[in-house]
């Protein structure tokens, strides 16, 4: 088990075996939960569904679906000269 200290803004640094532990990385978003007196803290991981979605909407990939015939991957290989056949 490890443990911490509560600084004077009441902050907390997460051990570095708890970090590994949970993959936790700067930015990461987690939750905080109290259950029967205890804090429980999950980390918060982006729905992937969500964020493919959004990026389809931020930028145009009309142009590249046109450029491309619409199989990207043919068409990187066909430029590379790497024959399928």
């Amino acid at each position: 088990m490890a443990t911490g200290r509560v600084g004077r803004r009441f902050q907390i640094t997460l051990p570095v075996s708890v970090r590994k532990a949970l993959g936790i990385k700067p930015g990461d978003k987690v939750e905080y939960k109290v259950v029967d007196g205890k804090l429980e803290i999950r980390v918060l991981r982006p729905n992937m569904l969500e964020v493919l979605d959004q990026t389809l909407r931020e930028y145009d990939f009309v142009a590249l679906h046109e450029e491309t015939g619409g199989d990207a991957v043919k068409y990187v290989r066909e430029m590379r000269g790497w024959n399928d056949e």
